[in-house]
C-alpha cells in the first residue's frame, strides 16, 4: 500500500542520523540527509561499545552481522578493578549474548558509521558539505538554507547534529521570536571531563575485555577491539559543575595536565595509564554534559540523540539510546504514513502528535539511563566514603546478580522497529516489546 507523502530532512551524519536514514529508506519514506563535513566517515573519533539493545535495532537494519565479523572478538570478560588494578570481581562476557541474544561489541566509531552508510542503497540521498545556516518555517513545509546557498524543503526536519546542535540553536532562535524561549532553554551542566583514547599494541590488555577501574575522583573504562586496539575512557570530576557558556573548552595543554596527573595510575597490576598513552593512536578531551531537554520539538522540527539527551559514557548507552530514539521516531511516523495515501501529507497537528508521542516514550527512558550513568560514575570515582565502601567491599559480593538486574533495567525496555522483523536470536529473557507481542499472540489464540 502506498504511503502518505512526507519528506524528512535529516541534519547530521553521525550514528543517529545514518541509522535514521537507513530506517526511513527501508520503510520507503522520502528523506534527504545533510552533513556539514566533507566526508561521512572520518578518521577523527573514539571507540564505542555497542550493547544488546542498540545491536538489536542494527540487526533489523542488516548491519549486525557485518559488525560482528569486523570486530571478531565480542566482549569476553567484564572486570571491576581497584586503584591498584587488582580484580574486585568479574563476569564472563557470554552472559550478555546468552541472556539478551547479543554481545557487547567494541569498535571504532568510524567503523559503525562505515557500515551504516554502506547499507544505505541510494547514496544520492546523503549530501556532504551542507552546513546549515538558517531554518525557516512556511505554512506547508520547513526550509533549510545551507552556508553554500542551497535551499532544501521538507515536511519534517530532524536534528541529529550532536551536543552543539545547529538545529537546536535555530529552534531556540525561532522560539525566541515568539517569546517562548524559556521552554527551550534547558541548562546542560558538565561535572565530568573525559579523555577518549584509542591505543594499539598495549601488552597486558586481555582480548575481549570490558574493564572498569575505580580511582580517586576519576575512573577508567577499558575495552579491547579489532586490530589489537585498546579503547579507553578516562573520566575525571572537574573542580566544579559548569553550565552552558561556562563549560570549558580544553586545549592540548589542559589534556597534558590531566595526563600527567594520572600518568602512574594502575589499569591492571602490570599496566599503567602511561602504557596506554604512550601507545595512543588518537585522543579527544572534552567536558561531558548531562541533560535531558524538556521539549524536543518546535513546529516542524524535532531533535533526537545528543542534541537533546546527553549522558555519561560509563554504561555504554550513548550510541544505543540515539539509535533507540531514531527507531521511536520511525515507529510513530509510520503509524501516520501508513494511513490511506489519499489523506495527503500529514498536517501540523498530526506532526505534533508524532513528536509528542516520541517525547512521551523517550524522555522517561533516557532520563533513567542518564541517572544510572551518573550514579555509576560517582561510585566508580569513589566520591564519598560510603560509595568507596560500596564499590570496594559490597558490590563484589553482589555479583553477578546486581549487574544482571542493572542490565535488565538498561536493555529490556529497548525499542525496536515495529515495521521490520526481528531476527531470531536465542536468548534467556525477552525484551519488553517481544514479551508484549507474545502475550498478545497468546491472547488471540485463546479467543479463537
Amino acid at each position: 500500500m502506498a504511503l502518505r507523502p512526507c519528506k524528512v530532512l535529516i541534519v547530521g551524519g553521525g550514528i543517529a542520523g545514518l541509522a535514521l536514514a537507513l530506517m526511513l529508506e527501508k520503510n520507503a519514506v522520502d528523506y534527504l540527509l545533510l552533513e556539514a563535513y566533507p566526508n561521512i566517515v572520518t578518521d577523527v573519533g573514539a571507540g564505542i561499545c555497542m550493547m544488546p539493545n542498540g545491536l538489536r535495532v542494527l540487526d533489523q537494519l542488516g548491519c549486525y552481522e557485518d559488525l560482528l565479523r569486523h570486530t571478531r572478538n565480542p566482549v569476553a570478560s567484564m572486570s571491576w578493578r581497584n586503584i591498584e588494578g587488582e580484580i574486585l570481581g568479574s563476569m564472563h562476557g557470554s552472559l550478555l549474548s546468552e541472556r539478551y541474544g547479543y554481545p557487547g561489541l567494541w569498535m571504532d566509531r568510524k567503523t559503525l558509521l562505515e557500515y551504516l552508510y554502506s547499507h544505505i542503497s541510494d547514496k544520492s540521498k546523503v549530501l556532504t558539505q551542507r552546513r546549515v545556516a538558517t531554518v525557516t518555517h512556511h505554512e506547508d513545509c520547513v526550509e533549510v538554507t545551507t552556508t553554500d546557498g542551497s535551499i532544501y524543503n521538507g515536511d519534517i526536519l530532524i536534528g541529529v547534529d550532536g551536543t552543539h546542535s545547529r538545529i537546536r540553536q535555530e529552534m531556540m532562535r525561532l522560539a525566541r521570536n515568539l517569546g517562548i524561549q524559556d521552554d527551550y532553554g534547558d541548562k546542560a551542566p558538565a561535572t565530568y571531563s573525559c579523555i577518549f583514547g584509542v591505543s594499539t599494541g598495549v601488552p597486558g590488555i586481555s582480548l575481549g575485555c570490558l574493564d572498569s577501574i575505580v580511582n580517586e575522583q576519576s575512573s577508567y573504562i577499558i575495552g579491547s577491539g579489532p586490530d589489537n586496539r585498546t579503547y579507553w575512557f578516562l573520566m575525571s570530576r572537574m573542580e566544579q559543575t559548569f553550565c552552558d557558556a561556562d563549560v570549558p573548552r580544553f586545549d592540548n595543554k589542559a589534556q597534558d595536565a590531566v595526563v600527567q596527573n594520572h600518568w602512574n595510575d594502575h589499569i591492571t597490576p602490570d599496566v599503567r595509564f602511561s602504557d596506554l598513552y604512550n601507545n595512543k593512536i588518537s585522543t579527544i578531551y572534552t567536558p561531558m554534559r548531562e541533560c535531558i531537554d524538556r521539549h524536543w520539538y518546535f513546529n516542524r522540527i524535532m531533535l533526537i540523540g545528543d542534541a537533546v539527551h546527553k549522558m555519561l559514557p560509563i554504561i555504554g548507552q550513548g550510541g544505543s539510546q540515539a539509535v533507540e530514539s531514531a527507531a521511536a521516531f520511525t515507529n510513530s511516523l509510520m503509524e501516520v504514513l501508513s494511513q490511506p495515501s489519499s489523506l495527503g501529507a500529514p498536517a501540523m497537528a498530526e506532526l505534533h502528535g508524532i513528536f509528542e508521542q516520541v517525547q512521551d516514550i523517550r524522555i522517561p527512558r533516557v532520563t533513567q539511563i542518564m541517572e544510572m550513568a551518573h550514579a555509576r560514575q560517582r561510585m566508580d570515582a569513589m566520591e564519598t566514603t560510603e560509595l568507596r565502601d560500596v564499590i570496594l567491599h559490597k558490590f563484589p559480593k553482589l555479583l553477578p546478580g546486581i549487574v544482571l538486574q542493572r542490565w535488565d533495567t538498561t536493555f529490556l525496555p529497548g525499542i525496536s522497529l515495529r515495521t521490520l522483523g526481528l531476527p531470531i536470536r536465542p536468548k534467556a529473557v525477552l525484551f519488553h516489546d517481544e514479551a508484549q507481542k507474545q502475550e498478545a499472540s497468546v491472547g488471540r489464540i485463546v479467543k479463537i
